[in-house]
């Protein structure tokens, strides 16, 4: 065997071992139920822009905006994490309201308010 294709032979494998390791990472990141993202921002940039309502905020602002995201502005990054929580698998006939002025919900049933409503929540 020729060094050449010895080392063609390595390469592919460290490639594969490499493509391994992405695909479970992106398994993992797809079973949390992660309620914060990062958004790089460009180099020598001097403000971040809030996605949601295209604001800009300087370096070294923490803000919340109109839907409970709160972020945080900072050298070469915007970091962002939900401020309240967002209801998920809510019990049949339960509805949910959002306050985004106090960044909170309730959970309740709108024709019997003497049921209980059962839900799970992602996020803050």
């Amino acid at each position: 065997m020729t060094a050449f294709h010895q080392t063609s032979i390595c390469a592919k494998l460290t490639k594969m071992k490499s493509l391994a390791l992405v695909l479970v990472f992106c398994a993992f990141v797809t079973l949390s139920d992660s309620a914060c993202f990062m958004t790089l921002l460009k180099r020598g940039a001097r403000f971040c822009v809030d996605g949601y309502d295209n604001s800009r905020h300087p370096m070294g602002s923490t803000w919340t905006n109109s839907k409970c995201i709160r972020c945080t502005c900072s050298p070469g990054q915007m970091g962002c994490c939900d401020a309240m929580g967002r209801v998920t698998n809510l019990s049949q006939g339960c509805i949910v309201k959002y306050d985004y002025k106090k960044c909170t919900f309730d959970v309740f049933n709108p024709t019997n308010p003497n049921i209980k409503c059962s839900y799970g929540a992602v996020g803050k």
